[in-house]
């Protein structure tokens, strides 16, 4: 009987303390004492409690939370105090960083191919976006629109307009640059019949693909989970970024360019390989279109270091793959392939070990 006293008395300890607890919520500081809400921070990933009040308040743009030390943009969207101060609103500053963009692409994958520069780049808002939307009758799409590309033929020249929405942070417009701009190197060098039997997905695939890269060669490792987390393209992203890590970027431009099947699938990421090369006189008719030179070449007979990117985690490029100080990647020597180690990156040099025979090298940046 005593002991059964002392358990329901402990049981009511704990229910009365409990009771009594009372955690601040995490939009205005205030003890929450009724109702109150779990809520995901899309930024951090962290689950926070917001109390009743607040949960009534509008949403950040940015990272989903209730806003009530912010502002408000003029088209109507909200940014909290936090994500305001890494938002990109300035329309000259898009384009700059699309610019810079570009620039990194290039340097990165020169020995493969060359990226558009028949392009003309402008920011948009909201408004913008939902009016596009409106008019070719797709209102599903436009809530999660961050950028459009568009081709644009006048009097026989080909140009392409991308629009890059305002209000993103500078990694996720990074990211969202990369792949508009992959969008035009598909238009730019798919072939049109190939064109037409590439799945629509895969082609979102490739491009996030494009953007999952550059957020890797740059340490942003926050960016490359949204990325791979996104379910936009169905599954394809996933597969391409699998794709290249097992077979390398060159395996991949060529199956977009040449490619028998029209999307991955899962457990037959070998069917990369599986390209119909174009004829000589189907070449022909496509010689005007600046298909990469480089289909023709074999990889370098040596281990190469083709560049450095240094940033708050430096990244290397050897022989097509980006690498990070640590990572262990599969690349081309010749017609063979050698598992690497990067071991250590300096400013004109990085220490590899071949995986195989433990040895040790260290490749020095190119002189010009």
């Amino acid at each position: 009987m005593q002991r059964g006293f002392k358990i329901l008395f402990a049981v009511l300890f704990v229910s009365i303390v409990f009771a009594m607890r009372a955690d601040n919520c995490a939009i205005c500081g205030q003890p929450i004492t009724g109702k109150f809400y779990f809520m995901t921070d899309k930024e951090t990933g962290q689950q926070v409690e917001v109390c009743s009040n607040c949960a009534q308040l509008p949403r950040c743009f940015i990272c989903g939370l209730p806003v009530k030390d912010g502002i408000q943009l003029p088209d109507g969207r909200w940014l909290c105090a936090r994500d305001a101060k890494t938002a990109v609103l300035d329309a000259d500053e898009v384009r700059g960083i699309f610019a810079d963009v570009h620039d990194d692409l290039d340097k990165m994958y020169a020995r493969f191919t060359t990226f558009p520069t028949n392009i003309d780049v402008s920011a948009i808002d909201r408004v913008d976006v939902d009016s596009m939307f409106q008019i070719t009758g797709n209102s599903f799409e436009s809530p999660d629109v961050l950028g459009i590309t568009q081709p644009i033929t006048t009097n026989g020249v080909k140009r392409y307009r991308i629009a890059l929405l305002t209000g993103q942070p500078v990694a996720e417009l990074r990211e969202v640059c990369a792949h508009e701009l992959s969008h035009a190197w598909v238009g730019e060098n798919v072939p049109e019949e190939r064109h037409e039997r590439l799945d629509r997905d895969a082609e979102e695939g490739f491009c996030e693909m494009m953007g999952y890269l550059l957020m890797d060669a740059e340490g942003e490792d926050s960016e490359k989970k949204r990325v791979m987390a996104n379910a936009y393209t169905r599954g394809q992203v996933q597969l391409f970024v699998a794709a290249e890590q097992e077979y390398g970027f060159d395996e991949v431009l060529d199956w977009m360019q040449y490619g028998v099947e029209g999307r991955l699938e899962e457990g037959h990421l070998d069917e990369i390989r599986d390209v119909k090369m174009p004829a000589s006189n189907f070449a022909a008719a496509y010689s005007a279109r600046p298909i990469r030179a480089v289909q023709t070449e074999t990889a370098p007979v040596t281990l190469k270091l083709q560049g450095i990117m240094w940033g708050s985690e430096p990244s290397a490029i050897i022989n097509g793959r980006s690498f990070f100080a640590g990572d262990e990647l599969t690349v081309p020597v010749g017609s063979a392939k050698v598992t690497i180690r990067c071991l250590k990156i300096e400013k004109n040099c990085v220490l590899i070990q071949d995986v195989d025979t433990v040895r040790q090298q260290e490749l020095d940046m190119p002189t010009k």
